[in-house]
């Protein structure tokens, strides 16, 4: 059954950046367990912050980890772990909620199948690695994203063991964007949506959405993260992270470059 057309509608943007507590370039984010507050990272603080739905930064949710250079983060489908990624060292990592510790750390080099990805991986790293995570509530299986050169989709196993499939994300697939340059198109943070059962995956340097579906390995739609405020156009900056709430309608999306988080209302059409 086709999925009907869908367009975003931006309901409100709040201002997130905070130095004082180290919340200075958001790259990742993630809604909690039951959908009322949201998880980010910045990839130049060893924390994880916790913000309510209009972006308020909670300091006693937050909490320290000791890891650099973290790039995205997942929640697990039961609520009880979180994921992030390394961006260096492509590894994925996992942090107990509950203890506020990190319990794992895999590479995915580590992983059975890397062979069939490897020649993707340059070695020294080129900076274009891992940059976001997201879980399958259906499966518990995670998708890892790869930002460019080439951009890379990757389906793990829940015990992050084995990596299960991987798609190239090309204008074979319907990851294209007409104002930019292929080479140029990246991918930063993404989102499992559990009713539709697709993945929204942001793009940076497109300033824009790819609603894909796996399954048929096809790019449903494109959106532009641009709308009118006030009579003005608006794009929305260096989106790093994306977290989708399909039951209520709502997406969330961080910008990096200004610090803003931007709460956008999913419209079905047909």
């Amino acid at each position: 059954m086709p999925q009907p057309d869908l367009s975003l509608s931006l309901i409100s943007e709040h201002r997130i950046l905070d130095k004082a507590a180290g919340l200075n370039e958001p790259s990742g984010l993630t809604l909690n367990h039951d959908g009322t507050a949201l998880y980010t990272v910045s990839d130049d603080t060893k924390a994880v912050f916790q913000l309510d739905l209009k972006g308020r930064l909670s300091i006693t949710d937050s909490f320290f980890v000791g890891l650099d250079d973290m790039e995205g983060i997942a929640i697990s489908a039961d609520g009880s772990q979180l994921f992030t990624v390394q961006e260096d060292t492509n590894s994925i990592i996992s942090i107990d909620v509950a203890t506020r510790r990190e319990t794992g750390r895999r590479p995915l080099a580590a992983m059975q199948n890397f062979d069939r990805i490897e020649s993707y991986f340059p070695n020294p790293p080129d900076n274009k690695g891992l940059e976001g995570i997201t879980v399958n509530s259906r499966t518990n299986e995670l998708y890892v994203v790869k930002e460019g050169r080439p951009g890379l989709l990757i389906a793990i196993d829940p015990s992050q063991r084995t990596i299960l499939e991987s798609r190239l994300l090309s204008p074979d697939n319907g990851f294209s964007h007409p104002k930019l340059d292929q080479k140029k198109l990246d991918f930063s943070g993404l989102s499992y949506d559990a009713v539709r059962d697709t993945i929204w995956i942001t793009s940076d340097k497109g300033q824009c959405l790819f609603h894909y579906d796996w399954a048929q390995d096809q790019v449903l739609q494109r959106l532009d993260l641009r709308f009118k405020v006030d009579g003005e156009w608006e794009t929305i900056r260096k989106s790093e992270g994306v977290a989708i709430d399909p039951e209520r309608g709502r997406l969330y999306v961080v910008s990096e470059r200004d610090g803003r988080l931007y709460v956008l209302r999913i419209n079905s059409h047909g």
